[in-house]
């Protein structure tokens, strides 16, 4: 799973429990509302918090890289 699609889930889930709810696929990280914003700004900071490391959405760029190449 891509490190974008997990921190939209994670955003989805800050974003439900400020009684809000997200259709299924969102990408928090292109809303222009603040408050989904802020959730997924959440979810970076989550990450970074556990992971002691920014999330590396060049690891998304490779994984695409990969699958467009087999097919």
């Amino acid at each position: 799973m891509k490190i974008r699609d997990r921190l939209n889930r994670l955003a989805k889930e800050f974003y439900a429990q400020m009684g809000y709810v997200a259709r299924e696929g969102f990408d928090f990280s292109a809303s222009q509302h603040p408050q989904e914003l802020m959730c997924y700004r959440m979810a970076e900071i989550a990450y970074e918090e556990f992971m002691g490391d920014r999330p590396d959405y060049a690891e998304d760029e490779d994984e695409e890289d990969m699958k467009n190449r087999r097919h």
